[in-house]
């Protein structure tokens, strides 16, 4: 049995559909704010961890797949019992820390209670943006952008748990993604690359994992809306890192891509 703890966005969506076209058994934990009525779905909130655990326990899941986006709780937040006060102080620890620390907290705990934490890919691999990298050849300028994105946010994110994505148009840095996530990033650079660009679509997103990321269960993720707001403010391309990046909508972007000769690529 696999357990499934979904947040917010596609992803978990996909997820669920994929697993019950396959007829994979499973259990849903819906850790959203918008409550789900099913037989195999239970809600909590992401601050009842003790709850979680129990419930998955009890459904004999011997795997995990984390998926979706869901909301740091707040140490005041936290619904006390007596399975939580054991852990309270390293609960705390790690929310001090960080989102990254905070779900090493998950995956390692899991992991002492015989819970393996695996990748949404595992069982999705045609989810990996590798399947649908177009063939379109980049420019030099595109391939210095590039290179330039990925070492800032290599140098960045070494010591910082700062964003995903960059964006980097004729060497400029426009955007660096910080709460706010990307596809706000790139609408919030809009003003900034009309003024670059000059009717011309130029200019790269760059998205990778951060160092400290836990690529098992916090991939990198773009879809159809991330691709619709890169042509809105007149970018080029997208580049990923190679086998790190998840791609939802994907059929339903094809067309997209090829009606505004847009490109997706792959970086080492």
């Amino acid at each position: 049995m696999i357990g499934l703890l979904i947040g917010d966005g596609n992803l978990p969506k996909v997820l669920i559909n994929k697993l019950e076209q396959k007829k994979t058994r499973f259990i849903a934990i819906n850790l959203s704010k918008k409550k789900i009525s099913k037989n195999f779905f239970y809600n909590f909130n992401i601050s009842q961890f003790s709850k979680i655990v129990e419930t998955l326990k009890k459904n004999k899941c011997k795997e995990v797949i984390l998926a979706g986006k869901v909301t740091r709780p707040r140490i005041e937040d936290i619904k006390i019992d007596f399975s939580t006060l054991k852990i309270l102080p390293k609960i705390i620890l790690s929310l001090k820390k960080g989102d990254s620390h905070a779900l090493d907290f998950v995956i390692n705990y899991l992991n002492r209670i015989n819970m393996k934490v695996v990748s949404c890919t595992k069982y999705l691999p045609e989810l990996l943006a590798e399947n649908f990298v177009n063939k379109f050849k980049l420019s030099k300028q595109d391939s210095r952008d590039i290179e330039k994105g990925k070492a800032i946010l290599n140098h960045v994110n070494k010591k910082y748990d700062v964003g995903q994505s960059i964006i980097i148009n004729k060497g400029l840095v426009v955007g660096i993604e910080a709460a706010e996530g990307t596809d706000e990033m790139i609408l919030k650079s809009f003003s900034i690359m009309k003024k670059i660009n000059n009717k011309a679509p130029s200019g790269v997103l760059i998205k990778v994992p951060k160092k400290i990321q836990d690529l098992r269960v916090d991939l990198p993720t773009i879809g159809y809306n991330t691709i619709r707001n890169c042509i809105k403010v007149g970018l080029r391309g997208i580049a990923l890192k190679k086998n790190q990046n998840i791609f939802l909508d994907q059929q339903k972007s094809l067309i997209l891509i090829k009606k505004n000769n847009f490109f997706i690529t792959v970086i080492n």
